[in-house]
């Protein structure tokens, strides 16, 4: 119902069919990206057409720097990295192929400029919810899978790493279902029905158990961790208003279950987590093929090559060239190539230099400012996923990654346009008082 009335109002209202066609294009590839690589691809191409034909979208370009300061650093960095394919290191071809997977980059003012004035519109609502029940379903079929329900998702194995995996691996899976623990927290922190409430809650402790348990991604362990502390430190304020005795207890309980589940995550036979040092341990002692092991070496290149060429690197696409130039003598697993050092921020300052770490810096700081002017739900969703976003680039390209980006700024886009700001709540509730 909440869908049509929607679509009615839009079709209804003074925009453009092209413009009405964008913000659709957009919602549902937000609501696809945990769910289908082709659709994600054919709704943002569809997304972007329809924007680019829209007369409003040209209109309102002039206003960009005004409407966002996020949207004209993303496309500085966009075009920063476009600049740099004049002097990459790397084959022409590859270079353009790496700045492709930044084109996503170019989203975040499109989406700005296509959900400009919609603060009192229910496209937000829309957006936030339709994410919701898609990452509640890619975390169901995990379940099914790890329990061996079902065997359903292109990326189901029959191994024991692979088999709860559904649409995504366990990095990008991981850090969704981490996500689906902050997002349940917001809606729930606004919902006024008391079983909403309780449904919401449980959501969350199946998410918190599922990138715990189940998936075991370390991105996402790692996230829902710091969630978790960052739900106690929360809880603590709220519990000031209580007698002592009562704070007491409440600390004390919510403190020792913390400490038991990353005790758990961290040193259990079967944690990926807590295997963290031994495999580190494996790469430089064994010359062994490990995950954190092949981390640590290229964290160790990449910043060999960024004191090499500080101010603006090498250029798009340039890290694999580099790599081998450095070590193309050595054999074994010091000598297994990547074009990615699975570190964004390094990532940027091996392409663009220092030039490319306070771009993407200022980027995440001025979408965590705009965020946070929101209303809630809407403020917790945004800045929880941002938060999580910032804290996995430091052990994963998330924005290269195409899942992890695309979540990104098709969130934060839709967002930051047409969700209601936390100081317009009021007025806006004072015209519906009127106009009742």
């Amino acid at each position: 119902m909440e869908i049509t009335r929607i679509w009615n109002t839009s079709l209804s209202g003074p925009d453009s069919y092209q413009l009405i066609a964008a913000k659709w294009f957009a919602v549902v590839t937000l609501w696809l990206v945990p769910i289908s690589t082709a659709g994600v691809n054919l709704g943002s191409a569809a997304c972007a057409v329809f924007a680019l034909t829209s007369p409003e979208v040209w209109r309102r370009a002039g206003g960009l720097w005004k409407r966002s300061r996020a949207a004209v650093i993303a496309l500085a960095l966009f075009v920063a990295l476009a600049l740099s394919v004049a002097y990459t290191a790397a084959p022409t071809s590859e270079a353009i192929d790496f700045l492709m997977k930044y084109r996503k980059l170019l989203f975040i003012p499109l989406l700005i400029l296509v959900f400009a004035d919609s603060e009192r519109t229910k496209w937000s609502a829309l957006a936030t919810w339709g994410l919701f029940a898609a990452l509640v379903l890619s975390m169901v079929l995990t379940y099914t899978n790890f329990l061996g329900w079902t065997a359903v998702g292109p990326r189901h194995g029959t191994d024991p790493v692979s088999k709860p995996w559904v649409f995504k691996d366990h990095i990008s899976g991981g850090l969704m279902m981490a996500f689906l623990v902050c997002q349940s927290w917001s809606l729930a922190g606004t919902t006024r029905n008391r079983t909403a409430r309780i449904l919401l809650a449980l959501v969350s402790l199946l998410a918190m158990g599922n990138v715990l348990f189940v998936l075991q991604g370390r991105t996402g362990q790692v996230v829902a961790i710091f969630y978790m502390a960052i739900f106690l430190v929360m809880q603590a304020v709220q519990f000031r208003k209580h007698d002592k005795v009562s704070r007491w207890i409440a600390g004390l309980g919510a403190i020792m279950i913390a400490l038991c589940i990353a005790a758990f995550v961290l040193y259990a036979k079967d944690s990926r987590l807590a295997g963290t040092a031994q495999e580190i341990t494996q790469f430089e002692t064994q010359n062994k093929v490990t995950s954190m092991g092949l981390r640590y070496e290229y964290y160790r290149r990449s910043i060999e090559l960024i004191a090499h060429r500080p101010f603006y690197g090498y250029g798009a696409g340039s890290v694999r060239t580099e790599f081998e130039r450095l070590q193309s003598a050595n054999a074994g697993a010091n000598f297994v190539m990547i074009g990615n050092p699975h570190n964004e921020f390094l990532l940027m300052g091996v392409q663009l230099g220092v030039v490319g770490v306070a771009l993407l810096v200022a980027l995440f700081i001025t979408l965590a400012l705009e965020c946070s002017q929101l209303a809630e739900p809407e403020r917790g969703v945004a800045i929880g996923y941002l938060f999580a976003f910032a804290l996995g680039c430091c052990a994963n390209s998330l924005l290269l990654n195409f899942t992890e980006g695309n979540l990104l700024v098709f969130l934060v886009g839709i967002l930051i346009a047409a969700a209601p700001r936390r100081e317009s709540q009021p007025r806006a509730s004072s015209a519906g008082a009127a106009s009742n």
